[in-house]
């Protein structure tokens, strides 16, 4: 990666006591997996991945997001599921319309600046492991949790120096999202 760039991605920050909560349910549930477990602050609902983005093109991003207009979301978890060929086990998120339209409106910013778009359907999730590989079935009803959110982030993946250590994600804007 160049120095002129980082990484971005637009999404929703869950409250500290949903990511006890998953962390919590993730812990009993899936105890004894080989699988590398999502650390609990990194628990997010991804809007949309934007990649690289270069510095000049940030104030244009802040811009873009800032035009973004939708009620604030209201959701809940729904299920467990895994994306087999990125190998992620995630909890997944019901699509409400309000998440779908705040979605839409994310990935939008991606044309407008010429990023790729990072897919061609939205499931809301919450990765809970990565490096998934087991094949195992899972017999357990995922938490049933209300999730809600008055405002979205631009968040940075930030690599760590440390081999095999995980990224981190720290919110470098917020905007508000409309009460009704």
């Amino acid at each position: 990666m160049q120095k002129n760039q980082s990484r971005y991605f637009i999404g929703l920050d869950l409250s500290v006591a949903d990511k006890l909560a998953i962390a919590n349910w993730r812990d009993k549930q899936m105890f004894g997996l080989s699988d590398k477990p999502v650390p609990v602050e990194n628990f997010h609902i991804t809007l949309s991945f934007l990649g690289q983005v270069k510095h000049n093109k940030l104030e244009q991003l802040e811009a873009l997001l800032d035009q973004i207009s939708t009620k604030t979301v209201n959701t809940q978890t729904n299920q467990l599921g895994v994306f087999n060929k990125a190998k992620i086990l995630y909890l997944g998120v019901e699509s409400t319309p309000t998440l779908q339209q705040l979605a839409q409106q994310c990935l939008a910013i991606n044309g407008k600046l010429d990023l790729p778009s990072p897919h061609d359907v939205y499931r809301p999730h919450i990765t809970l492991n990565r490096k998934h590989a087991e094949l195992i079935p899972i017999t357990s009803q995922p938490p049933k949790l209300e999730l809600n959110f008055d405002e979205f982030h631009l968040f940075e993946s930030v690599s760590s120096s440390q081999q095999g250590k995980p990224p981190h994600y720290p919110k470098r804007m917020s905007f508000s999202l409309n009460p009704f």
